[in-house]
């Protein structure tokens, strides 16, 4: 394995600080004893693989640009700014962490393991955008500052163990479409868990489990599909009831019947009864 701090063939030019980055046709296991703090972009370039192993790779507020392989394993991705998974690029989320402070972009292909990817209040990022779609394992939204979470229109995102959402009373965390009035979607699967509570939701539907259903949309805009236990739940009709006036006629019509039968069951049994007459076939 090569790590280079100059900019590696197949890096792309964006790179803005020198990145490390993994090089060679495939790279084998990045030999990380127990901790390594990058300070620099970490770019899997074409054709190359980075692999964490059980190490935690410290990237101190910078990028995850996968366009090779990156297998997390058992390891840990923390303190990442952005993750951008471009078009055929490949991360397997193994049994590992991924934190990162900002945007979730994937392009290419996510393999979710039974790892978590964590998002959280890091390198001073107010927002974050969460674009293409993706199937999670364990899926974590923890703010402290009500940060906001825009997923783009159309995509949904799949959770098959854990969805955590956790905001604070006086900060829910935003969850919102990229487009106002557009819809995206969050999939928890049958199987999965949820934990929320402080959240306020605009144009995010859920697709699989009611999510927060004992709870409020704290600030959210609303249209929230199959989130909390108001009325804007769109899958759900509301069951019309009668008015007090009504409900008088109702009862007084069904005691009218009441009435009506027990008189006529009184009367049947009034009736007299008749000997049955005896006949003989030899009769004088």
């Amino acid at each position: 394995m090569q790590l280079r701090r100059r900019r590696a063939s197949g890096v792309p030019a964006r790179c803005r600080r020198c990145a490390w980055a993994v090089v060679g046709p495939v790279a084998l296991a990045a030999a990380f004893a127990s901790s390594h703090d990058a300070r620099a972009d970490l770019i899997v370039p074409a054709n190359a693989q980075y692999i964490t192993n059980a190490g935690v790779t410290d990237l101190a507020c910078t990028d995850v640009i996968v366009a090779g392989t990156l297998l997390v394993n058992s390891g840990s991705l923390v303190n990442v700014r952005h993750v951008t998974i471009q078009s055929g690029g490949t991360v397997d989320g193994g049994s590992g962490v991924i934190q990162l402070g900002g945007n979730w972009t994937n392009q290419g292909t996510f393999g979710a393991g039974t790892g978590t990817v964590q998002f959280r209040d890091l390198c001073s990022l107010a927002t974050a955008s969460i674009g293409g779609s993706t199937t999670f394992f364990n899926a974590s939204f923890v703010s402290a500052t009500g940060k906001n979470y825009a997923f783009a229109v159309g995509t949904t995102q799949t959770i098959g163990g854990l969805l955590e959402i956790a905001g604070t009373a006086p900060t829910p965390i935003p969850f919102r479409s990229g487009t106002p009035g557009q819809v995206a979607f969050i999939d928890l699967l049958l199987a999965g868990t949820q934990q929320i509570q402080h959240v306020g939701v605009t144009d995010v539907w859920a697709t699989g489990q009611h999510l927060a259903p004992t709870l409020t949309n704290e600030g959210g805009g609303g249209n929230a599909s199959r989130w909390f236990r108001s009325s804007s739940r769109a899958d759900e009709l509301a069951v019309p009831t009668l008015g007090d006036l009504a409900t008088f006629a109702l009862a007084a019509l069904l005691a009218g019947f009441a009435i009506f039968d027990l008189r006529r069951r009184s009367r049947a049994l009034a009736r007299p009864t008749h000997p049955h007459r005896i006949t003989s076939r030899n009769r004088p």
